[in-house]
């Protein structure tokens, strides 16, 4: 079944229902999109379920739904939305949470339906867009910015959704009913800390509802502060742990407290330095005349004899312990407002208001400050009196930790969201309609120190000398003339120990550095205004049912920008700013789109109380968008609901589904990241000049450090992703046996043009092995890559399916009291992606050698390494609920399968030999008791523990971020919490 036949004929069976909607007159003005509350003045045995605009009395429908509660919620002990509902198993893949320390910091929580990524999930409030978030203006929407107290149950639609929400919905959609109808003032306070002492958190809630004739009015406020955890702290992030070869060790990074020193041979040789081994001795294949040196530990690197070999071995730098952590700090207060009024009695107004400041922050370790070139550019002068070769040295690498702070930025973002409309019927008939603004505004603002501003840095390592007159030193244009003084510079001494804060040298050189030590200041906004009008009812009598319509309209408009702090932009024509080379961008983000959308959806009962059609219903659906950057596009679905029997239900659909590029994709300015990459070109002996240009050709080569500097490009030239999604399932609820009920769908999404960026071992692949993006990157004269572009594109396809199953059983009450038992599960069967259409050898993820991995599926990839993070087998959730009188207790369990990390290294001494690993299968279970006061104002009580068995995230080598998958497994540890709230 093709996209265009079945969009064409959905569109032909449309047509005439939607011309005789039209005809209705004075509701051709108000048609809408968006979903109104559930709650109406009329026809409240109606509601709206998510996925579908009609309202009906059912809601059991063609597309699986999951459900989480109220009570649930509170059940979990989550400070944050995302907290709870990143446990949901049908989320995968990569999204961000305060875990996320090097690559967030943010405070944010996102939504990853299937592992499609964060911008193929859609979150709506009460059926409507909520605003992204503006990190990297990608679209995404931020869940904690969603007020918890004022949430209701979020459902989650696992199907795609485009032509009911337009683009987006493609892994599913997410929905936040919020509060309706509340009475009375009720009020929270709840505190968590870990087993050792962090992570501690504390959150107030205030909510006060009134109800009257004519509406209802729920204001709101809440207030939560976070805690951080250190990386230190935790036995599996304490230290940088790698695979290499085969080997589990300790790692780290080149960038060392006593540096490395790029040199030549004879002038190392000539000052004294001790040679050994470690330094490759040149050769025909190798006729590198340089060594690579470091200042042996404890000697005032004054004179040549104080330096020796670099091992790239042993010579590493322990990163982890020094400042990174396992948690963000955070701190955010909301307030939000809900209401409706009925203007009369066939019209309501309604209102919903929400703001929420968040204020968050995140540390990692001090600057490596890399002199090179194409990264900082800044060398150390033969001039400097701190230079004991005499040479100029244009490759040195060193760790900053005793001459700056801590790298840390710090955010201050707002979430500004507000609908207002108008609502009602007409008359006693089927017909409601609905018409809406919403108006969302996201401003955030940064703050960041730790990085040195590099022509004062350059000035600071060039020429020096002590000034005759004073006896002090002093930086100066030219050697050996005080009169050329450089007015506030001080030299540095990047060659020899940290300068001691108690001798006035060492205070003089630590207030240089802060000198050029700027606070950088950045700040960026997103906005997103909506207009949508929709309008549904029953249109006519079929011998099953009446036959109901909806239709709508919307225009949405999207814009972000952003301000750079002056010292981070990259000139014109030049690859380096004004202070080191990972902080640096080439300019601000401004850009913009708007897209008019019009949709309908039918619902047919065409079957009921017949032999083997208890009841069978299709759903058409179509939405034509059309986008003033690239165009239209027109998506449509058709579901089907079959039962067979009143105990089963056949459900199926089969969707269109499309994602437009965000602002981020199109407009975002050039940005540098620092990724992972594994060289082909290590142990090279020749064959491909072009791909190792530089690289020696002896078998020797391998790469000095695993991340490069890969300059991250938008392209405003991008077009819409397309697929489909297909899925097919049953409800089994058995009259047999009273409160149990099972459900199973399969589900499969194809996507083509797919948006992303090419991972950097990707490119330097096909380098290597077809010719192809060599341009995209450059070596520096030791043969390492030194720098890459990375241009974002629509790249080739991904394909992924599985089956998603869930029993409930509801127990009958004894004197034990009730029992309730809910089981929710995804299996994954296969996630395939072909980056470059029509080369299979940029299949992502095949481990070949690994029966059980097949593609991506049960694998795990960095998302810091242009991955697509964990993509576990199964997921699943086990739920056991327990209440007698005021008592009430759960335990929850969730499982997360083993995942195979990506392929170690080869080993050089044994061709073809690919190292790999396994990666233990996690498990958390949490328990939780409440009891009810009623005496004291309704009040109640629940102390619960998290992670009760202390489970800790099992290693991953090649984790980013602490040698383990922040998104996907609990970081902090058992963790104590208690929540009071009383009700008047």
């Amino acid at each position: 079944m093709s996209i265009q036949p079945l969009s064409h004929a959905i569109r032909c069976a449309l047509l005439p229902m939607s011309t005789a909607a039209l005809a209705l007159g004075a509701v051709g003005d108000v048609l809408a999109q968006d979903t109104p509350p559930k709650e109406e003045a009329t026809n409240l045995d109606r509601i709206q379920v998510t996925g579908s605009r009609i309202k009906r009395a059912d809601l059991e429908t063609s597309s699986p739904v999951f459900v989480i509660d109220r009570q649930n919620i509170d059940n979990s002990g989550a400070a944050t939305v995302g907290e709870f509902l990143q446990r949901t198993p049908a989320i995968a893949g990569a999204a961000t949470n305060p875990q996320v320390n090097n690559g967030g910091g943010a405070g944010a929580a996102t939504i990853d339906l299937r592992g499609l990524g964060v911008n193929r999930s859609l979150v709506l409030v009460d059926g409507r867009r909520w605003i992204g978030t503006v990190s990297n203006a990608n679209g995404a929407v931020d869940v904690n910015s969603i007020p918890m107290a004022a949430i209701e149950r979020v459902e989650v639609l696992k199907d795609g959704a485009s032509a009911i929400y337009g683009s987006d919905a493609i892994g599913g959609v997410v929905n936040f009913i919020l509060r309706k109808d509340f009475d009375g003032l009720e009020a929270s306070a709840y505190y968590g800390i870990s087993s050792r002492g962090d992570a501690g958190t504390q959150r107030f809630d205030a909510t006060f509802g009134m109800t009257g004739e004519k509406g209802n009015l729920i204001l709101g406020a809440s207030y939560d502060k976070e805690d951080s955890v250190s990386a230190a702290d935790r036995a599996y992030s304490s230290q940088p742990y790698q695979l290499y070869a085969g080997e589990k060790g300790i790692g780290g990074t080149s960038r060392i407290l006593t540096g490395r020193y790029v040199l030549p041979r004879d002038v190392a040789l000539a000052r004294g330095a001790t040679l050994d081994a470690n330094c490759a001795q040149p050769s025909a294949a190798n006729p590198n005349p340089n060594v690579v040196l470091t200042r042996i530990d404890g000697r005032p690197g004054t004179s040549g004899s104080d330096f020796r070999c670099f091992n790239g071995q042993t010579d590493v730098y322990n990163f982890q312990a020094d400042g990174n952590l396992n948690l963000t700090p955070q701190e955010r207060t909301s307030m939000f407002v809900s209401g409706n009024y009925r203007l009369s009695q066939h019209v309501e107004a309604f209102l919903l208001g929400s703001w929420l400041k968040t204020e968050s922050s995140f540390f990692i370790a001090p600057l490596p400050f890399d002199g090179r070139a194409a990264v900082d550019n800044v060398p150390i002068s033969k001039d400097s009196i701190y230079n004991p070769f005499g040479v100029d040295i244009t490759d040195a690498r060193l760790r900053l930790r005793d001459f700056i702070p801590t790298r840390t930025t710090r955010f201050e973002t707002d979430t500004y969201q507000i609908t207002a409309g108008l609502r009602g019927n007409f008359g006693d008939s089927s017909w409601s309609w609905d018409a809406a603004y919403s108006y969302g505004r996201t401003p955030q603002s940064s703050s960041v120190r730790g990085y040195l501003y590099s022509p004062g840095l350059t000035d600071a390592l060039g020429p020096s000398m002590i000034d005759p007159a004073t006896g002090n030193p002093i930086c100066v244009r030219t050697p050996g003339d005080a009169t050329t003084a450089i007015a506030g510079c001080l030299p540095v001494n990047f060659m020899g120990p940290a300068p001691d804060p108690n001798t006035p040298a060492g205070q003089a050189q630590l207030a240089a550095l802060n000198l050029i030590n700027p606070t950088i200041t950045n700040s960026n906004e997103n906005d997103l205004k909506v207009f949508s009008a929709n309008i549904t009812g029953d249109m006519f009598e079929l011998p099953a049912g009446m036959a109901s319509l909806a239709v709508g309209v919307e225009r949405r408009e999207e814009s972000a920008s952003s301000t750079s702090d002056f010292l981070t932009i990259i000139p014109p024509g030049e690859t380096v700013c004004l202070i080191t080379q990972e902080a640096c961008t080439f300019g601000d983000i401004s850009g913009s789109f708007d897209v008019n959308e019009i949709y309908a959806e039918a619902l047919l009962p065409l079957l009921s109380d017949m032999p083997f059609a208890d009841k069978l219903t299709v759903t058409l659906g179509t939405r034509y968008s059309d986008y003033s950057n690239f165009g239209g596009t027109t998506n449509s679905k058709i579901g089907v609901e079959w039962k067979p029997f009143a105990d089963l239900l056949v459900r199926a659909t089969y969707a269109d589904v499309f994602r437009a590029p965000t602002i981020g994709d199109l407009y975002a300015p050039t940005v540098p990241s620092a990724n992972t990459y594994t060289d082909p070109c290590n142990g090279y002996t020749g064959g491909n000049p072009v791909a190792c240009a530089g690289v020696p050709t002896d078998g020797s080569f391998q790469q000095s450090n695993n991340q490069v500097t890969s300059f991250q490009v938008a392209d405003p030239n991008l077009q819409p992703e397309e697929g489909n999604v297909l899925t097919y399932g049953f409800v089994y609820s058995p009259g047999w046996l009273e409160g149990f009920s099972v459900t199973a769908d399969y589900w499969r999404v194809k996507l083509d043009q797919f948006i992303t960026n090419l991972p950097e071992n990707v490119i330097l692949n096909q380098c290597f092995n077809q010719g192809r993006y060599c341009d995209t990157f450059v070596r520096d004269d030791a043969g390492d890559v030194a720098q890459m572009t990375n241009v974002i594109g629509n790249f080739g396809s991904l394909k992924t399916s599985g089956v998603d199953i869930g029993m409930r059983y509801m127990f009958p009450e004894s004197a034990w009291g009730k029992f309730s038992w809910n089981l929710d599960a995804t299996y994954l069967a296969e996630y395939n992606v072909r980056l470059l259409a029509g080369d299979p050898t940029s299949d992502v993820g095949a481990f070949p050698e690994i029966p059980e991995s097949v593609g991506l599926a049960g694998t795990f990839v960095d998302n810091a390494s242009s991955g697509f993070g964990n993509l576990a087998r199964w997921r699943a959730l086990n739920d056991i609920s327990w209440s007698l009188g005021n008592l009430s207790a759960s335990i929850t369990t969730r499982y997360v399968h083993h995942v195979y990390e990506a392929p170690d290294v080869a080993d050089p001494s044994e061709p073809g030999f690919v190292a790999k690993r396994r990666v233990p299968s996690y498990t958390q279970t949490d328990f939780q008791i409440g009891y009810q006061f009623e005496e004291l104002k309704n009040s109640s009580i629940q102390v619960g523990v998290r992670n009760l068995t202390d489970r800790q995230p099992p290693l991953i080598y090649s984790g980013f971020n602490a040698s383990t998958d922040m998104r996907t497994y609990d970081a902090i540890g058992r963790y104590y919490w208690m929540r009071w709230t009383a009700r008047f």
